[in-house]
């Protein structure tokens, strides 16, 4: 039987925070300023409060030059692929271990780096679940030049050795879950929109998408803050006038942290340039301590 959140009485996690300040895949900056704005928000002190064990590792050291250009048809070339490079080796030393690893980026390109240590780590048994409210599987075209942010699973899925390594993903173990539409061209993907989300449920919902996963996966959870509306989330890097509220995003992250299989969860397209008081990097920080709380208390209740 898959674990649930009600199942898990008693069920408590070393938590250890590692930050990712970059904006490789992004046009402007305001990403690569959120983990110490999470931190600086309290986060550790109301992780350990929840009853979580916290080892905050700091932030990764990024090479000294990442190259910004806008020259298609990938927005800083090769600046993600040196990002990656280095992901792919440091979280794999995270991962390495049995606590739960939360990363906090960054932009949404860095889930090309974490994947490919997810990868590495649990082979077959790897699943991404990515809550976004868009499908980052853009097309690399010599036209127009794109951030990796909007690129990240078509990098893993349909690149052929060309621009990176081939990743080993299938499209069987990822699931795309507060897509603001059904995207014309999944790659396969299994996508639950928005619309369904809150047509089903939340709670209901992510249950039927876990049950699916084999019980001996392991899970990263890609959580970009895009998900939410704007009246939730307004310093998202691109506020959306479509999407979760705040109490669907707790109930939404409370039922997923509540499955024992997921082992990472990495928070992305935070642009603290956008908070400029501070307050919703507060707002942050008491929702992601309070889905992770509900891993540990395992009597999450809600009904959405």
């Amino acid at each position: 039987m898959i674990p649930s959140s009600q199942a898990m009485e008693g069920l408590s996690i070393n938590v250890k925070v590692a930050g990712i300040p970059h904006f490789t895949g992004a046009y402007v900056s305001g990403t690569e300023l959120s983990p110490d704005a999470l931190r600086k928000a309290g986060l550790i002190g109301q992780l350990q409060q929840a009853g979580l064990g916290v080892e905050d590792i700091g932030n990764v050291r990024l090479p000294d030059y990442l190259p910004r250009h806008n020259i298609p048809p990938v927005r800083n070339w090769p600046a993600p692929r040196m990002l990656w490079d280095l992901l792919g080796k440091e979280a794999q030393n995270w991962f390495a271990s049995d606590e739960f690893v939360l990363m906090l980026g960054g932009d949404c390109g860095l889930i090309v780096g974490t994947a490919l240590a997810h990868q590495a780590r649990h082979k077959e048994k790897a699943f991404l679940l990515v809550i976004d409210g868009h499908l980052d599987a853009v097309v690399p075209s010599a036209s127009r030049c794109i951030g990796a942010a909007g690129m990240g699973l078509w990098f893993l899925l349909q690149d052929q050795g060309q621009w990176i390594e081939r990743s080993g993903w299938e499209a069987e173990r990822i699931r795309l879950v507060g897509c603001q539409q059904q995207p014309a061209e999944a790659y396969g993907i299994d996508v639950t929109t928005l619309e369904q989300l809150q047509k089903d449920g939340v709670v209901g919902s992510i249950a039927r998408i876990l049950q699916a996963i084999p019980s001996d996966a392991r899970i990263l959870v890609h959580f970009d803050v895009d998900v939410m509306h704007k009246e939730a989330m307004a310093a998202a890097y691109a506020p959306s006038e479509t999407g979760l509220s705040l109490q669907e995003a707790e109930a939404l992250l409370a039922a997923v942290l509540g499955d024992e299989r997921v082992v990472a969860m990495e928070v992305t397209e935070f642009s603290a340039l956008r908070d400029t008081t501070g307050e919703q990097a507060a707002r942050l920080v008491e929702l992601l301590a309070r889905a992770l709380a509900t891993r540990v208390k395992g009597s999450f209740s809600a009904t959405l």
